[in-house]
């Protein structure tokens, strides 16, 4: 059954890419839906937003803002990142814990055409929260990536960071590679190689993991909200999928 729901929103998302004037599409969710959460019922919420432009001025590199108020009787353990007619619908998977309940999040994500772009919070009890946006872009995952630039990869793996303002940014020098971009001199495709997981400590102490995805852009962003009144050591640690860690250590 899931093999044959991939397949019908595959068909979809092939439809809508072949509409120059394509909107996104509202048919292709309950297919995910189905696939990714089977029968759960998925709860459209006012405690979870998602924000984004109306039109994207790069499919490459979409800017998205996640924001999630800390409400009484619900603990969100997980936020899951969805495109709906992105070739990989699932873009990111959010790890939350007591420090991040009033998570404010912002990252840049690939988009290959215009769709709903989602986020669904889990609660420890397993119930589901929904909240979405319809944001214009194109050509984000398999767009023109010049392999034999060396760019791509100097500096591989350093992780810059800034805190201002109850912030914490965050950016891992790292080319990202969809799967789906081509070598324009052999022809074939340039093999998927992305950070995969990321890890941030306080003081020892975990405060968010993310799985990634194909559809988070070139050199991995993330800015998220984070309060304390103690001073102390963030790390920052980044797994990518031909198992390379990064580690950044700062005092804050």
């Amino acid at each position: 059954m899931k093999i044959l729901i991939k397949i019908i929103v595959s068909a979809l998302i092939l439809v809508g890419s072949l509409n120059l004037r394509a909107d996104a599409n509202p048919d292709l969710w309950p297919y995910i839906q189905e696939r990714m959460f089977e029968d759960a019922e998925i709860v459209e919420a006012d405690f979870i937003k998602i924000d984004g432009p109306k039109r994207a001025a790069s499919g490459a590199q979409v800017p998205v803002n996640i924001k999630l108020t800390a409400t009484e009787g619900i603990h969100i353990q997980k936020i899951h990142l969805i495109i709906d007619a992105n070739p990989t619908q699932h873009a990111a998977t959010y790890h939350l814990t007591d420090k991040t309940q009033s998570l404010d999040v912002f990252t840049r994500i690939r988009m290959e055409t215009d769709s709903f772009v989602r986020v669904v919070g889990e609660d420890t009890e397993g119930n589901l929260y929904m909240s979405k946006v319809a944001i214009r872009a194109s050509g984000g995952c398999s767009g023109y990536m010049d392999i034999h630039d060396p760019a791509l990869t100097k500096d591989l793996g350093k992780i810059l960071v800034k805190t201002k303002e109850d912030f914490i940014t965050t950016r891992i020098k790292h080319p990202n590679f969809s799967g789906l971009q081509k070598d324009q001199d052999s022809g074939g495709y340039i093999p998927e190689w992305i950070v995969r997981q990321i890890r941030y400590d306080f003081n020892g102490e975990r405060i968010l993991a993310v799985e990634n995805d194909i559809s988070i852009s070139q050199d991995p962003y993330l800015k998220f909200k984070f309060v304390t009144n103690d001073k102390g050591t963030l790390t920052v640690s980044a797994t990518d999928t031909k198992s390379t860690i990064f580690l950044k250590s700062k005092e804050i």
